[in-house]
């Protein structure tokens, strides 16, 4: 584990991707750097909603059997659930700015929109091929 007060990014500290429940927190690099230039480019503080999760917590959050957010081989997380820090950004169009952003990061290997939050995982770094999913926002009908 990294001391929770050291900064692993220009906008992040370690404490950010912090497990709630056992403390985890060593995130892979590149989910640091995504995350700190779509800070710099949105030019609002973002939150990490969920970054490393022990297997205990993935499984009580719902998570995938294989997330990326569990540590993988090296014992880095390789995933983080991000929002904007203050609650009156959170509104749809401001969320999938953050996802369209996140999705077009090179260094991206997985982006999914959900309606308050955006996750992102370098899965490219496991040699998987990337993924995107909008199917998770709720999209608004329009009516011809």
């Amino acid at each position: 584990m990294i001391n929770d007060s050291v900064w692993i990014g220009q906008h992040f500290q370690a404490k950010e991707f912090r497990c709630p429940c056992c403390g985890l927190n060593e995130v892979h690099p590149k989910i640091v750097t995504i995350l700190d230039r779509i800070r710099k480019d949105i030019g609002a503080p973002l939150r990490i909603s969920s970054g490393v999760r022990c297997p205990t917590h993935n499984r009580s959050v719902g998570g995938a059997s294989q997330s990326y957010h569990l540590p993988q081989d090296d014992g880095k997380g390789y995933a983080a659930d991000f929002t904007f820090a203050k609650g009156m950004m959170k509104i749809p169009i401001n969320i999938a700015r953050l996802y369209t952003m996140a999705s077009d990061s090179a260094d991206v290997g997985g982006a999914i929109l959900y309606p308050t939050w955006v996750h992102v995982d370098v899965r490219g770094e496991m040699g998987k091929s990337r993924y995107r999913s909008t199917t998770k926002f709720p999209w608004p009908r329009i009516k011809s």
